[in-house]
């Protein structure tokens, strides 16, 4: 989930990464700008050293504080699933294996909306492991109508892919998987190349 700073970025037209960044960049600046003002009061140094330190470095830690930087905005981690899908989806997909009741399922639907925008060639698709309609009522109500949601055919092989993580992305070309990311492996650099995949 993005907040207004990096929403405002994205809707400018930011690439996702960017968009993570450049209010960390607006944070050291605004503690330069402190750190310049503060430098010319006059104090003792034993006080005015620590207090430079603390408005110059202020505003960052206090951003990274409400919203910090994972591991998936620095790396894009990829993995290889063992499992075989035997009805892999055509065309160039993004195959969204989601758990009905899964929380962390629920928050992709605002980006994979945002990401269906940026991206016309790339299909996304959110696979259910489970046959639970009100489960597709839920998500249908948040989904952009462009993304497809269906019930998975062969559920076990599908949470096998996923290797039990969810959400779980996995990207389909011509029907081979090129690339699989784990909801703890996807970030702003996976974001990116989904952005740009053709």
């Amino acid at each position: 989930m993005n907040n207004a700073i990096e929403t405002f970025l994205l809707n400018l037209g930011f690439s996702w990464t960017l968009a993570k960044y450049v209010p960390f960049l607006l944070a050291l600046l605004t503690g330069w700008l402190l750190f310049r003002t503060v430098k010319k009061i006059r104090m003792n140094k034993w006080i005015l050293f620590p207090l430079l330190a603390l408005v110059f470095c202020l505003p960052f830690a206090t951003y990274f504080f409400f919203y910090p930087i994972y591991q998936p905005d620095l790396q894009n981690q990829t993995y290889l699933p063992k499992t075989v899908i035997n009805h892999p989806p055509k065309g160039t997909t993004l195959a969204v294996v989601v758990l009905p009741g899964c929380p962390y399922c629920m928050q992709t639907t605002e980006i994979m909306n945002r990401l269906t925008k940026q991206n016309k060639k790339l299909n996304i698709v959110y696979c259910l492991v489970s046959e639970d309609p009100g489960a597709l009522q839920t998500f249908r109500m948040k989904l952009d109508r462009s993304i497809e949601i269906r019930y998975t055919k062969d559920a076990a092989l599908w949470m096998l892919a996923a290797e039990g993580v969810f959400p779980s992305y996995l990207l389909f070309d011509n029907k081979r998987l090129k690339r699989a990311w784990h909801n703890t492996t996807f970030g702003v650099l996976a974001l990116d190349e989904l952005r740009a995949y053709k």
